[in-house]
């Protein structure tokens, strides 16, 4: 089991009670990785979302077969991944390997639907949160890809 005050840290169960929190951590489990280790690869099927809650993880894609991957993302400690295939059922986007030693608590997508029967609440807030999560993360890549456009077609602003 995780301490619970981990997520107290982390932006996406900012909004729960104590005792949602509580029925959350009765489904997490924890792994620990070394440096190099792979947690997931880009196009592997999966139902997890992860918490780091020490270490650092990197998320990578694959650009073209000849090139070393990519890294897109470093994920630092009390942050959430692993969220797209938790919320659909399509394969990895991204392949996240382990910078350091690392704690990760995971949560299988099917113990959480199970939680929010039992507690709609939780569901509504989770799912509430990590749509603000990807949003987020959408106006940033949307920045990035604006970036990457200006700067291969030689405009100056």
């Amino acid at each position: 089991m995780i301490d619970t005050t981990i997520f107290r840290q982390i932006n996406e169960f900012h909004n729960f009670t104590d005792t949602e929190l509580a029925a959350l951590n009765d489904i997490v489990r924890e792994n620990k990785y070394v440096e190099g280790d792979i947690i997931f690869n880009e196009g592997d099927e999966s139902t997890e979302l992860y918490i780091l809650v020490k270490g650092e993880i990197e998320l990578q894609i694959k650009i073209a077969p000849q090139l070393a991957d990519s890294t897109v993302l470093v994920v630092k400690p009390c942050e959430i991944f692993g969220e797209l295939s938790f919320v659909d059922p399509k394969p990895r986007a991204a392949t996240a390997r382990c910078v350091k030693k690392t704690i990760v608590a995971l949560i299988q997508r099917d113990d959480f639907e199970k939680l929010v029967q039992t507690n709609p609440d939780i569901g509504l807030r989770f799912y509430r949160n990590i749509a603000l999560l990807l949003s987020d993360k959408l106006r940033k890549m949307n920045g990035y890809l604006r970036e990457t456009l200006i700067r291969a077609l030689g405009i100056e602003i």
